[in-house]
């Protein structure tokens, strides 16, 4: 399988549904978190926006709806760490 050059690539590659948690693998530490739905959105979301030249904003946004989800932050900007925009468009994320 070739590395993901984008960081949708990367989430619809490295972050699957195992027993009803994600299993996200970090592309900067190379560690992994076991993670909700709910994170995950987050993270896809990030994701989006990173390629969309946007994170900026997002970070923004997430600050005025109150916060990070514990941990998310670092999974975000590591996120950041990835070239290129997705290959999978018209695939689900």
């Amino acid at each position: 399988m070739p590395f993901p050059d984008s960081p949708r690539d990367w989430m619809n590659a490295h972050c699957p549904l195992l027993d009803g948690q994600f299993v996200f693998l970090d592309p900067q530490w190379w560690d992994t978190h076991l993670l909700s739905d709910g994170a995950v959105e987050v993270l896809r979301e990030a994701a989006r926006a990173i390629e969309s030249d946007h994170f900026e904003a997002f970070l923004q946004d997430v600050e005025a709806a109150g916060g990070w989800p514990p941990g998310l932050e670092r999974l975000a900007h590591a996120l950041t760490t990835l070239p290129g925009r997705s290959t999978t468009k018209g695939q689900p994320e």
